[in-house]
């Protein structure tokens, strides 16, 4: 069940989604695209095994309530704790799943979650004008990260974009009441 238009701006987020958006000093902004964002245990203890800045990072945004804990810890068969969390808190709640595993998000899109991964989320701070550098310094960002996507699937993403805002540079960007992220 797809989250309604009531309850489309809550998300839940994964813990590469995590990783990467705290990498790239953007996770406070990209909570920020949201009404509401949720971690599960299953991934706070996916992040408690690294005890390092980005574990450090959550538990602050958790201790000024700008991100919800949610004391649930999952497995499926052949996802992780942190996927699998994910994808049981999202169902739950109704709730934008964010997810970049490939196999997490096809069985979220099978149990009829709303799915976005880490690129949806650069694309809208972009939107948003908060990323101002061009997709190809993003890109090498992103692999210097150890974020692995096909440049040519990249380029598809933010190329695309790019060619889009230059084409209609006055098109209104969709704020928080938005149905979706991409």
């Amino acid at each position: 069940m797809k989250p309604t238009k009531e309850s489309s701006r809550k998300a839940v987020l994964n813990t590469s989604p995590i990783i990467v958006l705290t990498r790239l000093n953007l996770l406070e902004e990209a909570i920020k695209l949201f009404d509401e964002v949720e971690i599960p245990r299953g991934v706070l203890k996916e992040l408690e095994r690294r005890k390092d800045d980005v574990y450090e990072k959550v538990l602050r945004l958790i201790n000024e309530n700008k991100v919800k804990l949610e004391d649930i810890e999952h497995v499926f068969s052949r996802l992780g704790l942190g996927e699998s969390s994910t994808i049981i808190l999202a169902l739950k709640h109704n709730k934008i799943t964010v997810l970049d595993d490939r196999k997490a998000r096809r069985l979220a899109r099978e149990l009829g979650l709303e799915v976005i991964g880490s690129l949806a989320i650069l694309r809208r701070l972009i939107d948003k004008g908060v990323i101002k550098e061009n997709p190809e310094l993003l890109y090498i960002k992103l692999v210097e990260i150890g974020f692995y996507i096909d440049h040519k699937t990249y380029n598809k993403i933010f190329r695309k974009q790019d060619q889009n805002q230059q084409k209609s540079p006055q098109q209104t960007i969709p704020d928080k009441n938005s149905a979706s992220l991409g």
